[in-house]
């Protein structure tokens, strides 16, 4: 039992590191197969216990950055729910294995979590936060697979791979071995054509030269103004140094609060700068209305006019305050399409789905992170180039990351902000190419997954076998 419960406590490592704010990509394959061997040998009345130990261990490494974000209450949630699906898909899968389903049970741990991963980007407020896949960020051949069926295949092969092998030393080959051997190979076939595929992809893809684009960015006490002439006054030197014919300027989320006829004001300044220059500039703010407060984001370009973007996904709690928006925004420039959001906004992959299918090839992101989730809230939204197919210049403050990323997922530029006004220049590479498989079918993947989760639980618990028999008699 003591081995058991070790074991249980090694997974429980490896999940935490994997879903960790900085995450180690290894973990994530690794992480099945100890509490799949142990729930298999512990008695049937620990097997419950030892599976939770492991899914409560794997919460660990979030649940001080889920207190700060959303309280109390929703870091327990999370906590316990997380807990409960891994302890509900080990089981599930060591159900299988003892009937000698051997198929069945290497498919159930992918199978429930990409399931979980499709739930979460439809129905949580959170959208996409919280998935085992973006552990897989610093991995650039496994991400590749997003482009084909998004985040949730990128998860599915990763525990495919630690279910197989958890497997084979938990029940060994003394039974059925044909269907382990053939099982066995498919999954192994399954994980190399998806590496393979991430390498292909990656091989031999120039980096195109695009616009020049200028992140501006600082987290001085003065970052945030509430009127034009002090925003001028922090961020007009940079800007002016940094507009130039062809270029793109981008500075982060809310630097700037205004009453609603206040920013049309600042919108047709900037974009007269904007004519000026010939260059086209971002900027983040607050918009206070007669009726409702939003968060925006005010594009100025070389044709001497503006646009607004109103951001669509908002901060439960945090910005409750503000109207969300509902509609993308992507206008069009000299040489390409862009596609405007803000932070929270790429946490979704059904919204950088819709930008891609309005033809977006390049996304502006202005961005406000929490400093101690910098690097993960970057990579979220990298992920979104990936799945599908567009270019990425996130500027953002509070700690957060700057950078500019391609449709490959690679970071070319990056520079987290700090007290100084900071500006990160990048030249950012455009390719217009035929949009990704993810972008024509979606989530296509992950819901037949969802199908799939529905159908091992039935088989779980014999309901197909009475529905058949009920028919036959």
């Amino acid at each position: 039992m003591v081995s058991a419960y070790a074991l249980a406590a090694l997974s429980g490592l490896l999940l935490s590191l994997s879903y960790a704010l900085h995450p180690f990509w290894l973990a994530a394959w690794l992480a099945p197969a100890p509490i799949i061997i142990a729930t298999l040998r512990a008695p049937a009345s620990h097997r419950r216990w030892v599976s939770l130990l492991a899914g409560a261990f794997g919460g660990i490494s979030t649940f001080a950055y889920h207190l700060t974000v959303g309280g109390w209450f929703a870091a327990l949630l999370i906590f316990v729910l997380v807990a409960l699906a891994w302890s509900s898909a080990i089981r599930l899968a060591v159900v299988f294995a003892e009937r000698c389903q051997f198929s069945l049970a290497l498919l159930s741990v992918p199978v429930v979590w990409a399931a979980i991963d499709t739930l979460l980007i439809h129905l949580s407020p959170h959208g996409s936060a919280g998935s085992i896949a973006y552990s897989q960020m610093n991995a650039l051949p496994v991400i590749q697979v997003a482009s084909l069926g998004g985040m949730p295949a990128i998860t599915f092969v990763v525990l495919l791979g630690g279910s197989l092998l958890g497997l084979l030393i938990g029940k060994g080959l003394e039974t059925d071995r044909k269907e382990k051997l053939v099982a066995g190979i498919a999954a192994i076939f399954l994980i190399g054509a998806t590496l393979a595929f991430g390498f292909i992809r990656l091989d031999g893809t120039d980096r195109p030269s695009g616009p020049n684009t200028v992140l501006v960015a600082t987290d001085s006490v003065d970052r945030r103004q509430t009127s034009w002439g002090g925003f001028l006054q922090v961020y007009g030197g940079a800007i002016e140094q940094s507009a130039k014919p062809g270029s793109i300027v981008v500075l982060p989320e809310a630097v700037l609060d205004l009453p609603e006829a206040q920013a049309e004001v600042a919108g047709r300044e900037l974009a007269e700068r904007a004519f000026e220059t010939r260059s086209t500039i971002v900027v983040g703010m607050s918009v206070e209305g007669v009726d409702e407060a939003t968060g925006r984001a005010l594009i100025a370009q070389p044709d001497g006019r503006f646009h607004w973007y109103i951001k669509q996904h908002l901060i439960p709690g945090i910005e409750g305050a503000l109207t969300p928006g509902t509609q993308p925004l992507v206008v069009a420039s000299a040489t390409t399409k862009i596609g405007v959001a803000i932070c929270k906004d790429m946490h979704f992959p059904t919204l950088g789905r819709e930008y891609a299918q309005q033809g977006a090839e390049l996304m502006l992101v202005p961005a406000n992170d929490f400093e101690v989730d910098d690097w993960l809230t970057a990579r979220m939204t990298v992920l979104r180039g990936v799945e599908s197919g567009f270019s990425i210049a996130r500027a953002a403050r509070g700690g957060g990351i700057s950078f500019v990323s391609d449709r490959y997922g690679r970071v070319l530029a990056e520079r987290r902000s700090d007290g100084t006004m900071g500006v990160l220049e990048a030249e950012i590479p455009l390719r217009k190419t035929a949009s990704t498989v993810y972008t024509a079918i979606g989530d296509l993947f992950g819901w037949l997954c969802a199908l799939g989760w529905v159908i091992l639980t039935l088989l779980r618990y014999g309901l197909f076998e009475r529905v058949l028999g009920r028919v036959r008699s």
